[in-house]
């Protein structure tokens, strides 16, 4: 129901904020870098370069979403897992240990997230705030795909990526359409658009 999501995201909210300050209490407010120096970035084909991280990055991503696909559509716990996403009370009656299938989601969860954010980091630069930063384009990116769809996650993660990328291009003068600094903002606007065209997202999932 809509009061037992809002109650989770809530509830999410408050450990975030508690493990960030943990984080800052422990192990400081620097920031760190994964790799120091210059990398040149490698050409691949009709003058494309991309760097080494980013090419690591794209072939661990999709090698990951290829194994959720498996676990997902396979496996019998990935089963249990669509058919409690589908219909929780439907799934406890077919006799599916729902609790059992909680735990594995949210340890299935921790782990993608933890490599989301060690992509971040490789990305970028590791700092308490990291993942603060990326809450909106991610909150953005599964409404966009529907709350529950893991496959409306991965579709809504790259859409919103691909938009945030292309509204900083100049399109109409010599300087960006968005300024960098504001990209969070075009994952807002989605975000608010989806909301009031199609609440359940572009595979219909749950509405919060």
């Amino acid at each position: 129901s809509s009061d037992v999501c809002s109650s989770d995201l809530i509830a999410s909210f408050g450990v975030m904020l508690v493990v960030r300050s943990l984080i800052q209490l422990f192990w400081g407010v620097d920031v760190l870098n994964y790799e120091t120096g210059i990398r040149k970035p490698i050409e691949l084909f009709a003058g494309i370069r991309m760097a080494q991280k980013h090419i690591i990055i794209i072939l661990v991503s999709v090698g990951i979403a290829a194994a959720l696909h498996w676990f997902l559509s396979r496996s019998r716990m990935g089963k249990a897992m669509r058919a409690m996403s589908d219909d929780a009370a439907l799934a406890r009656v077919s006799g599916i240990d729902t609790e059992r299938v909680v735990r594995w989601t949210w340890l299935i969860g921790g782990g993608l997230a933890a490599a989301a954010g060690v992509f971040a980091g490789i990305n970028s630069k590791l700092h308490p705030s990291v993942g603060w930063d990326l809450l909106l384009p991610l909150f953005a990116a599964a409404i966009l795909g529907g709350i529950g769809k893991p496959y409306g996650a991965i579709l809504g993660g790259l859409a919103i990526g691909v938009a945030q990328e292309v509204a900083t291009y100049p399109w109409f003068s010599d300087l960006p359409f968005v300024p960098p600094a504001y990209k969070n903002a075009v994952a807002f606007f989605v975000m608010v658009c989806m909301l009031i065209w199609r609440p359940t997202g572009l595979f219909k999932g749950r509405v919060l």
